[in-house]
């Protein structure tokens, strides 16, 4: 290193002076006797690199023993899963196939087709029962509907014998009031005993005794215990000239409603049966039964 150092202030040197030529230089360069690098040195650098490269060499075949090794590992272990997985297919596709087999079923065609034949009857089976219930709610409407209808054809006639009752109740005309009544009945298919028994009044102001009687009988034909219609028999009765029928009727008529004892006391068309004892008893009975209850 001395002798580096040396030749390199030499050559300094001569470099200094004043314009060196060549010959300087080979005469500077003449007068080193000795090597200025040790061969050692360089040895030295050449076999650590020599030994780096072979550890590096050692390295590099390590790590692909190791990836080889790894790989190796990851192949069997994916050999020994596909092994497995088909293995275990086998057993299900055995197993499904036994269970067919006894279920009865020969091939995948046949299982298709039972069960394409359940889902067909499933399928049947509910619409039969959606078109029961269907049919059942569209009968369940239309008997609604009917009775909608009915109950609005039942308002409309109640509301014409209304208005019926209220114009006959204002007519003095018995004729008028035979044709209203006429028109209540037919409404009420000629089974209104109340109609009936107006009507035998109406008739009875036309001095028609007869063809009241009649109607009369007919309004009890419909209702055996109406009171009005008794007592529009008895005043026909009395026009023709059967008393005892007519007391008998006025009984019936003040049994089923004793409130007619008024009506009594002030027609006129019973006059005949003031002195009738009988009818007078039926006065005194039935004027003497608010005053016991009271």
């Amino acid at each position: 290193m001395k002798k580096i150092l040396l030749f390199l202030f030499t050559v300094l040197l001569v470099t200094a002076s004043n314009n060196p030529d060549e010959k300087d230089l080979q005469r500077a360069v003449s007068d080193v006797k000795e090597p200025m690098y040790t061969p050692l040195l360089e040895r030295y650098f050449l076999d650590n690199i020599q030994a780096l490269n072979s550890r590096i060499e050692s390295l590099r075949a390590e790590l692909h023993e190791k990836v080889a090794d790894k790989e190796l590992t990851v192949a069997n272990k994916a050999m020994d899963y596909a092994t497995s997985t088909v293995g275990n297919m086998f057993y299900i596709v055995a197993a499904a196939t036994s269970i067919l087999v006894l279920l009865g079923w020969s091939s995948l065609k046949d299982l298709r087709e039972k069960i394409q034949e359940q889902v067909n009857e499933q399928i049947n089976a509910l619409i039969k029962k959606n078109e029961e219930k269907i049919t059942a709610l569209e009968k369940n409407l239309s008997e609604r509907s009917n009775q909608v209808l009915k109950n609005q054809e039942a308002i409309a006639r109640t509301n014409s014998i209304h208005s019926l009752w209220m114009r006959a109740g204002l007519e003095s005309n018995p004729q008028i009031k035979m044709e209203i009544y006429d028109q209540i009945l037919k409404l009420k298919d000629n089974k209104d005993a109340e109609a009936l028994s107006y009507k035998a009044e109406a008739a009875l102001d036309l001095e028609e005794a007869n063809w009241a009687l009649n109607l009369a009988n007919e309004a009890l034909a419909v209702d055996a215990e109406y009171p009005n219609a008794y007592y529009q028999r008895a005043c026909a009765y009395l026009a023709l000239g059967y008393t005892e029928n007519a007391v008998e009727d006025i009984r019936q008529a003040l049994e089923f409603n004793e409130h007619y004892i008024d009506d009594i006391l002030v027609d006129r068309s019973l006059d005949p049966l003031r002195d009738n004892e009988q009818v007078k008893l039926l006065i005194r009975r039935y004027q003497t039964v608010p005053e016991e209850e009271s």
